[in-house]
């Protein structure tokens, strides 16, 4: 089976290479064109890319690592992510295309800048970024490593490394406009390998009722791997209550999703994009659910040793499927991870050669935007690449870490288009308060000394909870493009909104 892995992952590498390679004549049109592809594809296409950046290696390796860990909790993902793909046509879908009219927008840092008026805020909003897309991404290239150590045979680090570099051969073509090309392709072998998945998982199992009773009544795991909050370590329910907070506002923080709402041609087609959106993810989401479970199974039976890397589930499922079938099956883990990686790697670059020296009074022309960008996505696979397999995370807490910091460094912006009182100075301490408990709560006192806040619940969580406390109540105590003190183009937005 091997040689014939082989031969399917080099045929999939080339295909996608040339499907980005010939978007490079419209991403050299413009900044724009190569940063957010604007208003180039519709509902159906950009809708199915946004669900493939949403579902990616951190949810096909890292959640059936998740459910061979933790058990049933993984539910809570594809349940409440898939939600948030409403709630994010609801809170920024509207906005973002309207600015994008009303003024040249392209990035969340943009959005910032326009609603607050402050240089200052921009580069924080950036900073708080790249330290998202480095964790994110550091997810996918964990995950890379993963996939490939099991086809060649090489190393976990070898094979992030290898993939990463392909990835960036494309997005250094193709941009966004690529990106999106290859997300929407990518998005269909995804859901062709649903189908592969549910009839793997009755092969392995012969179905959920026998598989849910085997692992119930294994000693090694017992009915509380099958019950969402019962795990037995009794850590699992302050951990599900985060997740749950957390991903059922997941998509309206993620730039890479967002992203893809300025590439739609027309604001009518808003709600088909949130609906191929939601639909899309949640059927994807059963690319871990129904994987994890059946390793879970393998293991009660006795067919499976006990392992001690999570990340590994998936491997194992594949290995006890039809040769066939799991050949299918890998060309989509390899789907859902570089369909992510690429996002990413635009909007780092865009932050890179767009936001940071706006913040700094230099703007450069949309050529300079183009040939500088892809400078800065060497510079980015050099610093995900160290974050990603040297950081000692597994790929989903890794994922789920830069998914919180994305949201909590969004969140000021998405307040702002929806109130009309919250101030500058609220949205900068705010984005201050991101900045430090992204490093020193989530990496450096949870995942560096591996110590737990009160009550179990992750940082990312209580730092979401401060961005909202400090956004209403420092800006009932100031004023600065507040209320009646709104820049120009705010209030044109807000008068358009009522």
């Amino acid at each position: 089976m091997k040689t014939a892995e082989i031969i399917v992952t080099l045929l999939y590498s080339l295909i996608v290479l040339w499907w980005a390679i010939s978007a490079k004549k419209q991403a050299d049109k413009s900044g724009a064109k190569f940063f957010a592809s604007s208003k180039t594809f519709g509902a159906l296409v950009a809708g199915l890319a946004a669900a493939t950046t949403g579902m990616s290696g951190f949810g096909f390796v890292g959640g059936p690592g998740l459910n061979y860990k933790f058990g049933s909790a993984v539910m809570y993902m594809g349940i409440f992510f898939t939600v948030s793909y409403g709630l994010m046509m609801w809170l920024n879908g509207k906005p973002m295309r309207m600015m994008s009219v009303i003024t040249n927008i392209e990035t969340f840092a943009d959005l910032g800048d326009v609603r607050y008026g402050s240089r200052t805020l921009r580069f924080l909003i950036a900073i708080n970024l790249i330290i998202c897309i480095f964790a994110y991404l550091g997810a996918q290239i964990l995950a890379g490593g993963y996939i490939l150590n099991s086809i060649f045979g090489i190393s976990v680090k070898a094979g992030g490394i290898a993939l990463l570099i392909f990835t960036l051969i494309y997005t250094v073509y193709g941009g966004m406009v690529g990106s999106i090309k290859v997300d929407f392709l990518q998005g269909i072998l995804k859901l062709f390998s649903i189908i592969g998945i549910i009839i793997g998982f009755y092969y392995i199992t012969g179905g959920m009722g026998h598989a849910t009773i085997t692992i119930a009544s294994s000693k090694l795991f017992g009915p509380q791997f099958i019950d969402p909050i019962g795990h037995p370590d009794n850590i699992m329910l302050p951990l599900a209550m985060s997740w749950v907070f957390v991903l059922a506002i997941g998509v309206i923080g993620q730039p890479h999703v967002n992203t893809k709402l300025y590439s739609l041609k027309s604001y009518k087609s808003l709600k088909t994009f949130g609906l191929v959106g939601g639909v899309g993810y949640g059927i994807m989401s059963l690319l871990y659910i129904l994987p994890g479970t059946a390793v879970l199974y393998l293991v009660a039976s006795g067919q499976v040793k006990p392992f001690k890397v999570p990340d590994e589930t998936i491997f194992h499922f594949f290995n006890h499927l039809p040769p066939v079938l799991a050949i299918i099956l890998f060309a989509g883990l390899l789907a859902a991870t570089m369909s992510t990686s690429s996002s990413f790697l635009v909007i780092g670059s865009s932050i890179i050669t767009r936001d940071i020296p706006k913040s700094f009074r230099k703007t450069l022309s949309q050529k300079e935007e183009v040939i500088w960008g892809r400078w800065a996505l060497i510079i980015l696979t050099f610093g995900a690449g160290i974050f990603g397999l040297y950081g000692g995370y597994m790929v989903a807490l890794l994922g789920v870490l830069g998914l919180g910091t994305f949201i909590g460094a969004s969140l000021p912006v998405i307040i702002g288009y929806q109130w009309q009182k919250a101030s500058t100075q609220a949205a900068i301490t705010s984005e201050i308060i991101v900045l430090f408990m992204s490093i020193f709560v989530s990496i450096v006192y949870e995942q560096v000394l591996k110590q737990k806040l009160p009550g179990g619940i992750a940082g990312y969580s209580y730092m979401i909870m401060f961005v909202f406390i400090i956004m209403i109540f420092v800006s009932l105590f100031t004023k600065q493009s507040a209320g009646d003190y709104l820049p120009e183009k705010m209030k044109l937005y807000f008068k358009h909104m009522e």
